[in-house]
């Protein structure tokens, strides 16, 4: 009886993990993408979809308005000449015709008025009543000079759109509704060169019908994708609508009048508002570039509801599969639960052994197929653990001896470099009987011992650098251990290979510092930046006061460095050079620190790279 209770609370408590585990965030996994995911679509849909959406219409419009505006400019061209000869005026109405489809569908009305307003010649569209012609020909006025279009076009002398309602030039033609498409025409109106600097005009006036195709094809495609309720209207500048599927809708303001003062600062956009029944409603708009001036604007509208429709839907597949997820997850863990407690807590009591470090623990291989080949993989493991511990130990040894060889190898190769650039010079004096060659044997023979005390002083440090030894620090002023530094590098590198500027800009400040290890550091980023630019560098070491630090900067003329090396400049073991254990700049930096200091790379690029070393100022 206890063996059941206790075989039933080791269930109990594997099914509440299991819940845990794996049912609540699963719960939390669907909350969180379903409600990111839905904002995700939200926001796609009205920031992507419902712009591009008008801005795709907006451009048949555009296209169609285009090609007209393209066909007026050839005819205003060869206006030109009409207008400044009277045979070439015979002969314009034929060219006029061999212009394409430009009475025949486009035009109801082609005008051209000489600098003075005369009439000198025009042309009703194909689609007119051939009958009415004659009255329309009565009524065609002979000037034009007092109309607004034309004066308009005389002072700006550009080309233009207007929206004319009922033309006062066509008032024969039709007798259509002031509400119907045919009564309403948009005038492009273009100014006509002449000579002596004077200017005639060229009136077309394109059948609005055209326009309103486009807007009803529009609102077609809306429907076909799924967005019955969509609409599709073209408003002017003052944000009055000129064109509307629904045609009982022109000359309306457009509402509500917060979408009018959007329209006219934006060019495009996208807003939401609420219609008279506070359904939401989402526009989207875009303003119209039809190669000449026009304030015409294309608005799209489609109510929030169907626009999210897609993502609704979404929403109900999503909550429908975590919930039959859920249900298959928990009859599974019911029966699961009971299968494998046994072996469970064998399996938990085996590995509170492993965890208080013994290694040569066993478990049964029981419990079914699965659960034997754990019981397996689990003593092969602990065996593999006890190897491993062992090869884990051998690694770090070795490991540690070989960093400390890469150290070392990399903390000698500065004093040797010295002593090899003497004996260099040396050899070429005696070689070419110079007469200083005594001096440089000298001076060979103090660098030597110079830098033999510092190969002493170096091996020293790593015999003691398991115990990380105090350093022998003074107070020095900061910028004259700068200048020792300046004369020491003017000794260890030639005019042609680097040619080093201070500018000192401490003052009196004074740091502590083990010289012997600081002056390594500048030493390693100088032979740096000469290695970068073996033609020949030039660098900047200049100083200042900043706070309570003295900051250096050494900035170079070099080729400075790539992003990819930026991220690990002070890594151990990384360089980009062919030769070099990569401890340089890792070295420099545990040097910096261990003086409560900071180096850090400030900028770099195709004019060089800057460092900046930043210590501590002592006394104040």
């Amino acid at each position: 009886m206890i063996a059941a209770v206790r075989a039933t609370s080791l269930a109990s408590r594997f099914l509440a993990t299991l819940l845990i585990t794996c049912i609540l965030p699963l719960l939390v996994f669907g909350w969180f993408t379903l409600g990111s995911v839905r904002s995700l679509i939200d926001a796609q849909v009205v920031s992507t979809f419902v712009p591009r959406l008008c801005a795709d219409h907006a451009q048949k419009i555009e296209d169609k308005l285009r090609q007209i505006y393209q066909s007026c400019a050839v005819v205003r061209e060869i206006a030109r000449r009409a207008l400044d000869s009277a045979d070439d005026l015979a002969a314009f109405e034929e060219q006029v015709e061999l212009v394409p489809d430009l009475l025949d569908n486009y035009l109801d009305l082609l005008l051209l008025a000489d600098a003075s307003g005369r009439v000198a010649w025009w042309q009703d569209g194909q689609f007119l009543d051939p009958g009415t012609r004659g009255r329309r020909a009565s009524q065609m006025p002979q000037s034009v000079g007092d109309a607004g279009w034309f004066q308009r076009v005389q002072q700006e002398r550009h080309a233009s759109y207007l929206l004319f309602g009922e033309a006062p030039y066509l008032k024969a033609a039709s007798i259509a509704r002031p509400l119907d498409p045919s009564a309403h025409h948009l005038a492009l109106v273009l100014d006509v060169p002449q000579r002596g600097g004077s200017a005639g005009a060229l009136l077309a006036l394109i059948r609005w019908q055209e326009v309103q195709r486009l807007l009803d094809g529009t609102r077609a495609a809306l429907r076909d994708a799924g967005y019955p309720s969509a609409e599709a209207l073209l408003v002017d500048g003052d944000g009055v609508v000129r064109g509307h599927t629904d045609r009982g809708r022109y000359g309306e303001p457009l509402e509500p009048e917060l979408l009018r003062i959007l329209i006219a600062l934006r060019d495009h956009g996208e807003e939401s508002f609420e219609d008279a029944t506070g359904r939401a409603i989402q526009y989207g708009f875009h303003r119209l570039d039809v190669g000449a001036e026009s304030n015409f604007a294309l608005v799209v509208t489609v109510p929030t509801k169907e626009l999210f429709s897609g993502a609704d839907a979404f929403a109900r597949v999503f909550l429908f599969s975590i919930g039959a997820t859920l249900f298959v997850l928990l009859v599974w863990s019911l029966a699961a639960s009971r299968a494998i407690a046994r072996p469970v807590r064998e399996l938990a009591a085996a590995t509170r052994r492993i965890a208080a470090g013994d290694l040569d623990v066993q478990v049964p291989a029981g419990g079914g197929r699965e659960l034997g080949e754990l019981a397996e993989s689990f003593n092969g493991m602990t065996k593999e653990l006890a190897a491993g511990r062992e090869r884990l130990a051998v690694a770090e040894r070795e490991k540690a001896w070989a960093e400390m060889a890469r150290q070392v190898a990399h903390e000698i190769k500065n004093p040797l470099t010295p002593m090899r650039m003497a004996a260099q010079l040396l050899l070429r004096a005696r070689k070419e009987n110079d007469p200083r060659a005594d001096a440089v044997a000298e001076r060979l023979a103090r660098t030597v011992e110079t830098q033999t005390e510092e190969l002493a002083r170096i091996a020293n440090d790593f015999r003691q650098f398991a115990g990380a030894p105090m350093r022998s620090r003074e107070a020095v002023v900061a910028d004259d251990f700068l200048r020792g530094v300046v004369a020491e590098a003017e000794g260890l590198f030639s005019v042609e290979t680097l040619r080093l500027e201070f500018a000192p800009g401490a003052k009196e400040a004074r740091i502590a510092i083990d010289a012997h290890e600081m002056r390594r550091v500048f030493v390693n980023l100088l032979q740096n930046a000469a290695q970068a630019k073996p033609s020949g560098v030039r660098v900047q070491l200049s100083s200042a006061v900043e706070g309570a630090f003295v900051v250096v900067r050494i900035k170079d003329d070099g080729p400075g460095l790539d992003a990819a090396v930026r991220e690990r400049l002070f890594e151990p073991y990384f360089t980009t050079k062919t030769a070099g254990t990569g401890l340089g700049l890792a070295i420099c930096r545990r040097v910096v620190e261990s003086h409560q200091g900071r180096i850090r790379l400030c900028a770099t690029g195709p004019e060089g790279a800057e460092f900046a070393i930043e210590l501590p100022i002592v006394g104040m």
